[in-house]
């Protein structure tokens, strides 16, 4: 059995790479899928292989109606091809919908469609297979849910002082966002909370490369005392010194199903700020996370100002045990399990 993974690896995301070492260490042969090259590749596989997916939607979607509707009509003759061919389709559901929807309904249909067409389905928490059950009519024999793993060891500290460089000092309070910043993870709503109740001593970094609509928000943003903007791909080498430099991490996504980045913050041990979600009740224990209600309007604000408070009390929560629950190699035990019709 081969099992044929797309992406078999990321630039952007240790996740992949992860997942495949570990599937490989524990006895599998995993093989790349290039991306764009889907229907072409799928040709080699052959009865008992598995197909593992990541991200569907890139087999699919276009911004032109026409070419959504061609793609995917080629990706469900490939789904059909792989079926014939008796080859398992797995998909692991990172996101209920992916972010960016211009089609809903011909979204829903097509996702809708590929559950079908999958052997098994692969979701990180409870919450989400209830969502999936819900949304898109699959039945719970289809779904297992297989957490997603941590990211202990894998971002190597470099010895650079990210606070020196800011221009921050060591005596400051400092909050960080990581990652991509788009409209959907809440940057506004985080520097309007911020500058509510900053003062001399606190400091908000933000670091990620911005997309367009974005970078256009954040240059028209006229307060930005006290704020740092690092728009750019934050390389993999600088990732560790950077968290280590702040005391919390802020996360204000407007939608949540599970969080790499928040997995990122409980790896290296930092207090996460975060909505309210069930993703939170799933991975984390008492004071890792300071929850609000986003509906709430200074919810963000008291969260973060509570974050402190709870920072300066010097607990210990039982990361260790949290981050067991997360080992990759038990991980892979559990996909291989189940491609293998284990469970």
């Amino acid at each position: 059995m081969k099992v044929w993974m797309w992406p078999k690896s990321s630039e952007l995301n240790f996740y992949n790479d992860l997942l495949t070492d570990s599937l490989s260490s524990a006895g599998m042969e995993v093989k790349d899928l290039q991306h764009g090259k889907l229907a072409l590749q799928v040709g080699q596989a052959k009865a008992g292989d598995i197909v593992h997916i990541h991200w569907m939607h890139h087999a699919y979607q276009n911004d032109n109606l026409l070419l959504f509707m061609v793609k995917s009509i080629i990706f469900i003759m490939t789904m059909l091809y792989l079926k014939l061919r008796k080859v398992q389709l797995v998909w692991t559901i990172h996101n209920l919908y992916p972010h960016q929807v211009k089609y809903k309904r011909l979204e829903r249909y097509m996702r809708t469609i590929i559950c079908k067409f999958c052997s098994k389905l692969l979701v990180a928490s409870e919450s989400i297979k209830r969502k999936v059950m819900m949304e898109f009519g699959v039945p719970a024999s289809k779904l297992f849910v297989v957490k997603h793993g941590h990211y202990l060891g894998v971002y190597k500290p470099a010895g650079f002082n990210f606070r020196a460089s800011y221009g921050i000092s060591e005596e400051a309070d400092v909050y960080l966002f990581l990652g991509a910043i788009k409209a959907y993870k809440g940057v506004e709503d985080l520097i309007e909370a911020f500058n509510a109740f900053k003062t001399r001593n606190t400091y908000l970094i933000i670091a990620g490369k911005a997309d367009k609509q974005m970078e256009s928000y954040l240059k028209r943003v006229e307060d930005k005392e006290n704020i740092i903007l690092d728009l750019r791909f934050i390389p993999n080498e600088a990732v560790a010194d950077l968290i280590s430099a702040v005391d919390v991490m802020v996360m204000p996504y407007k939608e949540i199903t599970t969080s790499g980045s928040a997995i990122l913050g409980l790896s290296f041990r930092k207090l996460i700020v975060m909505p309210d979600n069930d993703f939170i009740d799933e991975y984390f224990m008492e004071d890792m996370v300071v929850s609000y209600n986003p509906s709430d309007y200074n919810g963000l604000e008291n969260a973060m100002k509570a974050a402190l408070n709870v920072k300066r009390e010097h607990k210990t929560p039982k990361y260790e045990e949290v981050l067991k629950e997360l080992d990759w190699s038990a991980i892979a035990q559990r996909i291989k399990n189940v491609y293998q019709g284990w469970g």
